[in-house]
């Protein structure tokens, strides 16, 4: 490096930068703004954007999104300044990814397909399959996992002819995500086992943890809990070396979701809180959407239905962000006019082949006319035109499905999304509800309309009678309501729906004169109604069958789609938690009536009784005077023994009397910030005043001893808290001030003294006057050695945390001297005559 001239050194720090990249991106930092440096000074524009591409690609591994973009952004402006059409389609591909992990979706696909038009104008084999891998996942994003499987396909093939063995394992992983989320996990599994063989050939730590990621989610999905939390762990243990924040926040969600399923309540509440920190950090808008929706579960299966809400709505409100239906229809849009371009390029290309075949075909009708005559060449004319008029029948032909076909895909994806708006109104309708009835029958009209259906109802259970009825109806305008008809009807009527019903499943009738030869009562019912096909669901509250949910059609059989039954299973779930709180409210305001009730009477009888009270409260005062004089008494003797003790220790030992004060002020505001109670404060005033005064047992040749302690003195020293507590026991305090002295030089690791004890099996306020001693002792001059610093002092704590001392503690003590500026008063180094 040192020999080499700027040229090359430049080339080399780059070459590091980008061998670091997937191993530490800090390093690969440090290396590209050296080579970013050396660049600007030589003035080659080239280096200075190649530096910034590193740089940026650097911060993206870091999932510092935000100051990726600056970087690569300024890549570009170099790359168009040179015209270098390989450097520019790089830098549009990295400026995709870096607002795909923002969120931005739109502008992540301008982006993309700049990328690959400059990729396949200049054959660029790579930049063609980055262009093709990132258009796969922002479909993917958007839940298009046809057109993202679409994608992923050709990149593999591209990936496998270069010979390129990371490429291909990304291609291999993604096509593994896109089919596992499509349900398909046998085949899933196959692709995440060729991508883990390769990643662990190449050794790289960050694609195996993605792989092992991929690998705990499918098996979440498959139901086999314990694997996929192994598979979590190991891969939260690779990617924390690597810093990726993203992929930290990603897999701290994910194990957090898991042990939801797994009852883990407490563990996952921490872990997903702390992948939405992450996530929250880096502006990863997708990775918040899904922390929320993780929060959400988590409180929807604490039976906390407020916060569920609340979590779903943060969720949702992101996710009209991201997925809006405008931003849909604009990519949507984008990628139809770019696959127009390309027709249109190509219908070019075809017409101009056309007019060389038809120079060639004139030519040989020229010859053929010399030869043959010009019946021969009107025969040839014939035959070109019907073959042109084919060709052009055929390219419309299939211009017309490839239209057809987008068209079909962009209706269901706006429907799909106009769903999801619904469902983020109905949840957003029920957090503060006024009129229960006007609510649901606000979400049976809206979510009838949107399914095409000709009625949506709900029909609750009377077990009391044993009957079911039509409670809640929307009928369309041009229908006829049987809802008057519907009421009080005997579940042994309905045997096949009710046993459906009662076993959570979903009834999807399709065509009503086709159902099975078991259900020919409910086929009947159904069609004594003219319902043609049908769409049921459950409908629980508490766990346990209250009634269903349903749509039906009367003027056609109906295919339901997923993404009807998807809203009509959300809005049954919404409903059930308003039902079980309806009813919750309804028992309230019941025992509140007979509590009025109870109170009434009581009243009634206390003041019949009012008399003997007044008498009764006249002598409780009295007594209590009395008690509060005895109190003061107390108070007055306890502080004279505690004064008595401080002035025998400050006529053998001053030292320990001032340290004693000191370390009780420390104590004090360390216990005040910590929020606790008047009694626990006047505890650890007292004890932390008196913490050492068994040292009065020790002879002050031993205390003021300059030199080395032998380890007989040295137990002697040792045994001063079994001498406090002894003299202290006795008092009777109404405190635990003995039991807190015996502690005070016990360590949270087992290591301290007398009795070895181990975490929280030292009481609190012990731990608390524990770290003021250490503190003040060793800012204070002793005959043995000199006085420290409070910066050493604070250093020895911070160090020890966790190990030696009360980490929760330590941080407190910290934060009131760096941010509140705590000091002493008056620190009077003393050493005692020798």
């Amino acid at each position: 490096m040192e020999t080499a001239d700027q040229n090359e050194k430049v080339v080399i720090l780059n070459e590091l930068s980008q061998a670091y990249q997937d191993i530490s991106a800090r390093k690969s930092i440090t290396y590209a703004q050296s080579a970013l440096q050396i660049s600007h000074e030589s003035g080659i524009a080239k280096d200075v954007a190649e530096s910034l591409t590193n740089l940026g690609t650097a911060y993206y591994q870091l999932s510092n999104f935000k100051k990726a973009l600056e970087y690569h952004t300024n890549s570009l402006e170099v790359y168009q300044k040179l015209e270098d059409k390989t450097g520019m389609l790089t830098a549009n591909n990295n400026i995709g990814q870096d607002y795909e992990k923002l969120g931005n979706y739109d502008k992540a696909l301008d982006f993309f397909l700049i990328s690959l038009k400059l990729s396949k104008v200049t054959n660029y084999q790579h930049g063609i399959s980055m262009g093709l891998n990132n258009l796969g996942s922002l479909y993917h994003s958007l839940n298009n996992y046809d057109k993202a499987l679409e994608y992923y396909h050709q990149v593999l093939e591209i990936e496998k002819d270069n010979g390129n063995e990371k490429q291909t394992s990304i291609a291999l992983t993604n096509i593994g995500i896109t089919l596992a989320d499509r349900g398909n996990y046998t085949e899933s599994l196959k692709y995440y086992k060729q991508s883990l063989i390769i990643e662990r050939e190449l050794g790289n730590i960050k694609g195996i943890s993605s792989v092992l990621n991929n690998l705990g989610n499918l098996h979440e999905k498959l139901g086999e809990y314990d694997k996929a939390l192994t598979y979590f762990q190991r891969s939260l243990d690779l990617i924390l070396e690597t810093g990726n924040q993203y992929g930290i926040a990603e897999t701290f969600i994910n194990i957090g979701k898991l042990q939801i399923l797994m009852n883990n309540m407490q563990d996952a509440y921490a872990n997903i809180s702390q992948g939405l920190k992450f996530a929250s950090d880096i502006g990863a808008q997708h990775l918040t959407m899904n922390g929320y929706l993780a929060l959400s579960d988590y409180f929807k299966a604490n039976n906390n239905s407020d916060e569920s809400l609340r979590y779903f709505r943060l969720h949702s409100g992101i996710k009209d962000d991201i997925l809006s239906e405008e931003m849909t229809q604009k990519i949507s849009n984008i990628q139809a006019q770019y696959e127009m371009r390309e027709i249109e390029h190509e219908i070019v290309r075809l017409e101009k082949n056309n007019q060389i075949m038809k120079l060639k075909d004139d030519k040989r009708n020229l010859f053929l006319l010399l030869l043959f005559a010009s019946l021969m060449i009107l025969t040839g004319l014939l035959i070109f035109q019907i073959k042109r008029f084919k060709n052009n029948k055929t390219n419309s032909k299939q211009l017309q499905n490839e239209v057809l076909e987008r068209m079909t895909s962009e209706k269901r994806l706006i429907k799909r999304l106009k769903i999801e708006k619904i469902i983020t109104k109905i949840s957003a309708r029920f957090i503060n509800i006024s009129d229960f009835d006007e609510a649901i029958d606000d979400t049976l009209k809206e979510t009838g309309e949107m399914c095409g259906a000709s009625h949506s109802y709900i029909f609750l259970l009377d077990n009391n009678k044993g009957t079911i009825g039509n409670k809640y109806e929307w009928s369309d305008k041009n229908v006829e309501s049987h809802r008057n008809d519907l009421q009080d009807i005997h579940i042994e009527s309905l045997p096949w729906l009710m046993n459906k019903l009662r076993n959570d499943e979903v009834i999807h009738i399709t065509d009503v004169t086709k159902m099975s030869a078991d259900s020919v009562k409910e086929k009947n019912f159904l069609q004594d109604q003219s319902i043609k096909s049908l769409l049921v669901l459950p409908l629980k509250s508490s766990g346990n069958l209250i009634g269903f949910i349903g749509f039906d059609n009367v003027t056609k059989t109906k295919e339901w789609r997923e993404e009807e039954l998807s809203l009509l299973r959300i809005s049954s779930e919404i409903l059930g938690v308003y039902f079980e709180k309806r009813e919750i409210d309804s028992k309230f305001e019941k025992a509140y009536a007979g509590l009025e009730k109870r109170v009434h009477d009581r009243t009634r009888e206390l003041a019949e009784i009012n008399h003997e009270l007044q008498l009764e409260i006249k002598e409780r005062k009295r007594v209590e005077a009395q008690l509060n004089e005895s109190f003061k008494k107390l108070k007055k003797a306890i502080e004279e023994t505690i004064n008595a003790f401080i002035s025998a220790v400050e006529i053998r030992d001053p030292y320990t009397a001032g340290h004693q004060l000191r370390v009780a002020k420390l104590s004090l505001e360390i216990a005040s910030e910590m929020n606790l109670n008047k009694m626990q404060l006047d505890t650890i005033r007292i004890a932390a005043i008196l913490h050492d005064i068994g040292k009065i047992y020790i002879p002050n040749e031993i205390l003021n001893k300059p030199s080395s302690l032998t380890e007989t003195e040295y137990s002697m020293i040792k045994n001063h808290p079994v001498a406090g507590y002894d003299i202290l026991k006795t008092i009777d305090f109404q405190m635990p001030i003995a039991k807190i002295i015996y502690q005070h030089h016990e360590r949270i690791n087992g290591s301290g003294y007398p009795q070895g004890l181990i975490g929280n099996e030292i009481m609190l306020e012990a731990r608390i006057v524990n770290v003021a001693d250490v503190v003040d002792a060793m800012i204070s001059q002793r005959p043995y050695r000199s006085s420290q610093s409070i910066d050493d002092a604070l250093e020895e704590i911070e160090t020890n945390a966790g190990i030696l001392y009360d980490p929760e503690v330590v941080g407190v003590c910290l934060y009131i001297f760096n941010e509140k500026g705590f000091q002493f008063e008056e620190i009077k180094i003393r050493t005692a005559p020798r």
